[in-house]
């Protein structure tokens, strides 16, 4: 492990930051994502059968607790590579023999399925459907069963979203089913029969003991006029994260300035010649747990506890689904996803005043290119979220934030953070309402 202090250079000074002005007239800048209850409607039995559908699964798991009969099923890794050529010669093979799916769901369970795995098992399939000549429609579940990893969902919700926006034939849903419904014999008949019906805006549903809920984008209350509270404090002393595009790097360098702060920066290179010691830099992989570990020690060792943790996620290559590619998604979602998981795994036993994850992708919206970056943006905030829901609990200390910034360059300023973190939301996305 390599430690070293950061020096100050024009490339890492911080950028100006535009999330601070004020708020057009009629056009509320932040959002939040909430669940909401909505019927299913009679829709027994499904309008969509087992015959006609293709199930896909992971052929690393061997602990499946449901095996539905009647479904043609691809174990990825066993019957098929799992590659976007041999995917486009299996359907083809499909399409001449008469047995093209009408339907397709991926089952992804959240106990066993990380979402670099997940990337692996869906997107060569997805690319290859892109690509295709296909001119029926097809229906895409990505089925997500338990109640672990909520952040898997939900980026498969912005996948499915920007799949329909992408291409018309394909209309997709990402499924989390924690509970069984009462008409649902298995999680395959659950996520046949929510094919079945219209697809919800932003492409998210669950089923949860109280039913089914659907995944909605409201207004958040406007700030209160002011100053707000300080979440930054004086001397400060903060764990910060860079995947590599210098956004850590540079809030880190505005924290040290305006706050003082006492910070220990990970990021995957050593920085320019020390310069500033209050910034000790780590050098390790977000997606390594044990690198994060060691920089949580550091730490802890320089400074006896810690204030806050800053994830900062950047902005993930845009690129359409036909030619986004599995080992790009996996790298992406180790670093700033999974790195998240670490870094709350790390600190939870820390008494944080807050724990926040930010990255500048559009998460509701859609956009050619935009599925990889908006899958990361959800995905942080349902681990925000999540943590918020432990924090309830008394499992974690401090606030919960993931702050959703497209179309800003660099990093939050410290002020944009503050005023951030005193509306009180466990996710906030600062642009207008999906669309």
């Amino acid at each position: 492990m390599k430690v070293s202090t950061l020096g100050t250079t024009a490339a890492h000074r911080p950028a100006p930051d535009p999330a601070v002005r004020g708020p057009r007239p009629g056009h509320p800048p932040h959002h939040t994502p909430l669940w909401v209850p909505a019927a299913t409607g009679p829709h027994h039995p499904p309008a969509f059968t087992p015959a006609t559908s293709l199930l896909v699964v992971d052929s690393r798991d061997t602990g499946r607790a449901w095996a539905p009969l009647g479904v043609r099923t691809v174990r990825v890794g066993r019957d098929l590579s799992g590659s976007a050529p041999a995917w486009t010669s299996y359907l083809k093979a499909l399409h001449q023999q008469g047995h093209a799916p009408r339907t397709l769901v991926f089952d992804l369970p959240a106990a066993t399925t990380s979402p670099e795995r997940a990337a692996d098992l869906t997107l060569p399939l997805l690319r290859a459907l892109c690509c295709s000549t296909r001119r029926t429609p097809l229906h895409v579940a990505f089925l997500v069963t338990g109640r672990a990893r909520p952040e898997l969902a939900a980026a498969f919700g912005a996948i499915a979203q920007q799949a329909g926006a992408e291409d018309g034939r394909i209309h997709a849903v990402s499924l989390a089913v924690q509970t069984l419904p009462p008409w649902a014999r298995d999680p395959l008949h659950t996520a046949l029969g929510e094919l079945a019906l219209p697809r919800p805006k932003l492409a998210e549903v669950r089923y949860t003991p109280t039913g089914r809920e659907v995944r909605v984008l409201r207004a958040a209350p406007a700030p209160r006029p002011g100053t707000p509270r300080a979440a930054l404090r004086p001397g400060g002393r903060y764990l910060l994260t860079d995947t590599g595009e210098g956004d850590g790097a540079r809030l880190a360098l505005a924290l040290a300035r305006t706050h003082r702060a006492r910070i220990v920066l990970l990021a995957p290179e050593c920085g320019p010649a020390p310069a500033d010691p209050r910034i000790t830099h780590v050098a390790g992989r977000l997606s390594r747990a044990e690198d994060v570990r060691a920089a949580v020690r550091v730490a802890l060792h320089h400074f006896g506890s810690l204030d806050g943790v800053l994830h900062c996620a950047g902005h993930a290559e845009g690129r359409p689904l036909s030619q986004l590619s599995a080992a790009t998604a996996r790298q992406v979602l180790a670093d700033a996803v999974t790195g998240a998981a670490h870094l709350d795994d790390a600190t939870a036993a820390l008494s944080l005043d807050f724990f926040a994850l930010t990255t500048a992708a559009p998460a509701y919206r859609t956009a050619t290119g935009a599925a990889l970056p908006a899958a990361t943006a959800r995905a942080l905030g349902a681990l925000a979220a999540s943590r918020a829901h432990l924090a309830r609990a008394g499992l974690r200390r401090g606030l919960s934030l993931a702050l959703c910034r497209p179309d800003r360059t660099g990093p939050p300023t410290p002020d944009a953070l503050n005023r951030a973190l005193a509306d009180g939301h466990s996710e906030l996305t600062v642009h207008p309402a999906a669309h």
